[in-house]
């Protein structure tokens, strides 16, 4: 159960974000649940992003702003020491935020609360994460659509995690709260994990509990500085007519991406802590998605569990099946 002494611990990661920064700041301490401790960790900004984040930790004990040699780790490195330092600070709760977003002023008190409810159903003891959707904003802070996952064709997403998750990063880290649990399973970074939400919520998934909230928390920023910005599927087929070229890299690339979180994920979790379900398609995309012969690839994408990915992104797969592997460079091979 929640205890009134157990901050969440919101990791940000900055770098140069002066422009955006400061709303988000605000929005965070609007929040109507007070009881969170702020971590952040810069990238090397060369902008006020410094400045705006030592201002804050000055006016409120809360903000702390985290001092690190290890150089330029870029938005994924930062993420994965910010939570190596809040597990080693003994959080038992965190939430991911971003430099440019708007959080809503009840997103914390109501992703405890979902916290809560998961808790009571699987324990503290499981790895648990909770997320929720997500409005757009433009960079003047004007709505473009009310929900993340339905405007970016996958509304899958808001009827909880599936397998499908191997394929698609669609959830977002500003949406997502978990526990110690998480942490414990998901870190370190395991080498060629380039993704840390995509990471976690695939760890959560495959061997933990998820628990989804339909409801925009949080004001998702898309502008042109994005490090992950989002598109809706009209406006990724315009930006694919006007480079179709590029089309069979990017399907290579997704589907050597879901053989390679497969291969991570067991590596990490071994086959025992899978869910069942999940070590069926871990297994199948090891062995049928990534396997030599270019015809058990196609019939892995017709008949395997990692096909619920949407129309496009099953032609994408399916052309990708028939071509040469193309694995995403940091992942190292291995197999189940």
């Amino acid at each position: 159960m929640l205890q009134p002494d157990d901050p969440v611990y919101i990791l940000l990661a900055t770098y140069n974000g002066e422009r955006f920064l400061p709303a988000q700041i605000d929005s965070l301490l609007a929040q109507d649940d007070p009881d969170w401790l702020l971590f952040v960790r810069d990238d090397g900004s060369t902008d006020r992003t410094l400045e705006i984040l030592s201002r804050a930790a000055r006016s409120d004990r809360r903000v702390r702003l985290l001092r690190s040699d290890a150089g330029r780790l870029g938005s994924t490195g930062s993420f994965f020491e910010l939570m190596q330092q809040a597990m080693s600070e003994g959080a038992r709760y965190f939430a991911l935020c971003d430099q440019d977003d708007v959080w809503l002023p009840q997103k914390l008190s109501l992703m405890r609360l979902a916290m809560h409810d998961l808790e009571g159903v699987a324990g503290r003891d499981a790895a648990l994460l909770c997320w929720s959707d997500l409005s757009w904003i433009d960079a003047d802070g004007r709505t473009l659509a009310d929900s993340h996952f339905r405007r970016a064709g996958a509304a899958v997403a808001l009827s909880g995690p599936g397998p499908w998750l191997l394929a698609m990063n669609v959830v977002p880290g500003c949406a997502m709260l978990g526990n110690r649990a998480l942490l414990e399973a998901a870190l370190p970074q395991p080498p060629g994990v380039d993704h840390h939400d995509w990471w976690l919520a695939l760890v959560a998934a495959a061997a933990g509990h998820v628990r989804v909230l339909d409801m925009p928390l949080a004001a998702y920023r898309q502008h042109l500085g994005n490090a992950v910005g989002a598109a809706s599927p009209p406006a990724k087929l315009i930006q694919a007519l006007r480079s179709p070229a590029a089309l069979p890299a990017r399907g290579r690339t997704t589907y050597w991406q879901a053989v390679a979180n497969a291969r991570h994920l067991y590596r990490r979790l071994g086959r025992d802590r899978l869910l069942p379900a999940w070590r069926h398609a871990v297994e199948h995309a090891v062995q049928e998605l990534g396997a030599a012969s270019r015809r058990r690839r196609r019939l892995a994408v017709v008949r395997g569990p990692v096909r619920r990915i949407g129309w496009w992104r099953n032609l994408l797969m399916l052309v990708s099946a028939i071509g040469p592997e193309k694995r995403p460079e940091s992942d190292h091979g291995g197999h189940a």
